[in-house]
C-alpha cells in the first residue's frame, strides 16, 4: 500500500580515502655537484643518501693536483724541520785551539821567567882579562927591569919607581877588568832576554795568527750555519704557502659541496606535494559535505506524505500503549520510517 511521497532522509556521504604520502622526490644540484636521492640499503629498506656527483675531467685533474701538492709539502716540511746534527756547529775544534795556544803560551812565559845561569861566562870572561893583564904586566916589567939592568939601574930609585907604578897600574887594570866582568855579565843578560822576548813576541804573533784564524773559521762556520737556517725558514715559509694554496683548492671544493641545497629543495617539493594532495582531498570532502547538507535541507524543509503522517500517527498510538511517552516516539519514527518504504516500493 502506497500513499504517495518520500520521507526518508538523504543517505550519509561516502568519503574517498586519505591519499597515501608522496614520496620524497630525487634532486639534483648542478651548481654545487650534488644530489639527494632515495636508495635501497642491505637491509631492505628505503634511505636518504646525499652524495656527490662525479667531477668534470678538469675538475678532478685540478682536485688531484692539489693533493699531490699537499702530499709534497707536507714531506718536505718533515724533512726540512727534521734534526740534523752535522748542521750543528762544532764548538770543539774552536775550543781545543784556544786551549793548546794557552798550554803553549804559559810553557813560553814560564821559559821566558826561567833566567840562565851566566855566572860561569862571567867569570870564564874575568879571568880571560886577568890573564891577558897579568901576562902584559909580566911582560911590562920584564922588559923594563931588562932595560934598567943593562944600563946598571936595577936597584936605583928608577927602577923602584916604575915597579911601583906597575903594580898600581895592574892592580888598576885588574879592578877595570872585573867591572869589565859584571858589565859584560849583564849585557849577556839582557841580550839574552831581549832575544828571549823577541822570540816569544814571534811566537805570540804565530799564536795570535792561529787564532785569529781558528775564529775566523768558526765564524765562517756560524754564518753559514745562519745561512742554512734562513734558507731552510724560506724553504717551510714557501712549502707552507704551497700546502695552503692545495688546501684552499681542496676546501673550495669541499664548501661547494657542503652548500648544497638539494636536501632542502627535496624535502620543500615533498611537503608541497603532500599539502596540494591534502588540499584536494579535503576539498572533496568540503563539497560531498556541501552535497549533502543541501539534500538534508531540502529534506527537512519538504512537508510530510500522507502515507507517512499515517504510519507515524499509528506508531506513536501503538508505541505509546506498550511503551509510554518514550514508546509513542519510538513508534512514530519506525511509523514514518515504514511509510517512507512503501513510498519507495
Amino acid at each position: 500500500m502506497c500513499f504517495g511521497g518520500n520521507d526518508s532522509p538523504p543517505p550519509a556521504p561516502s568519503y574517498p580515502p586519505v591519499p597515501p604520502p608522496e614520496e620524497l622526490m630525487d634532486v639534483i644540484d648542478h651548481v654545487t655537484g650534488t644530489q639527494a636521492i632515495t636508495v635501497m640499503g642491505a637491509d631492505g629498506k628505503k634511505k636518504r643518501v646525499i652524495e656527490r656527483l662525479p667531477r668534470t675531467p678538469e675538475e678532478q685533474q685540478l682536485y688531484d693536483q692539489a693533493g699531490d701538492l699537499m702530499t709534497r709539502s707536507i714531506t718536505e716540511m718533515e724533512r726540512l724541520n727534521a734534526y740534523d746534527p752535522g748542521a750543528l756547529v762544532d764548538f770543539a775544534p774552536f775550543v781545543q785551539v784556544m786551549n793548546d795556544l794557552n798550554t803553549e803560551r804559559r810553557q813560553d812565559m814560564e821559559e821566558l821567567a826561567r833566567v840562565p845561569d851566566f855566572n860561569g861566562y862571567v867569570q870564564t870572561f874575568k879571568d880571560m882579562n886577568k890573564r891577558i893583564l897579568e901576562e902584559e904586566f909580566t911582560r911590562q916589567t920584564n922588559e923594563g927591569q931588562e932595560y934598567l939592568n943593562r944600563r946598571g939601574y936595577g936597584d936605583s930609585t928608577a927602577a923602584i919607581e916604575m915597579r911601583n907604578t906597575l903594580g898600581k897600574n895592574r892592580a888598576q887594570a885588574l879592578e877595570e877588568s872585573q867591572v869589565r866582568g859584571d858589565m859584560y855579565g849583564q849585557q849577556l843578560k839582557s841580550a839574552d832576554l831581549a832575544n828571549r822576548q823577541s822570540a816569544y813576541g814571534l811566537r805570540e804573533q804565530g799564536r795570535m795568527g792561529q787564532l785569529q784564524r781558528a775564529q775566523m773559521e768558526h765564524q765562517l762556520r756560524l754564518e753559514q750555519k745562519s745561512q742554512m737556517d734562513t734558507a731552510r725558514q724560506q724553504a717551510l715559509h714557501n712549502q707552507s704557502g704551497l700546502f695552503n694554496v692545495a688546501a684552499g683548492i681542496r676546501g673550495e671544493d669541499a664548501n661547494r659541496a657542503m652548500a648544497t641545497r638539494a636536501p632542502e629543495l627535496a624535502n620543500t617539493i615533498f611537503q608541497q606535494s603532500n599539502m596540494d594532495s591534502l588540499n584536494r582531498h579535503q576539498a572533496q570532502i568540503n563539497q560531498i559535505n556541501a552535497q549533502y547538507q543541501n539534500q538534508m535541507a531540502n529534506y527537512q524543509s519538504a512537508p510530510p506524505r500522507f502515507g507517512s503522517t499515517l504510519l507515524g500517527l499509528g506508531g506513536t498510538v501503538v508505541g505509546a500503549y506498550f511503551g509510554g511517552p518514550m514508546g509513542a516516539m519510538a513508534g512514530g519514527a519506525a511509523g514514518r520510517a515504514a511509510g517512507g518504504a512503501m513510498e519507495r516500493r
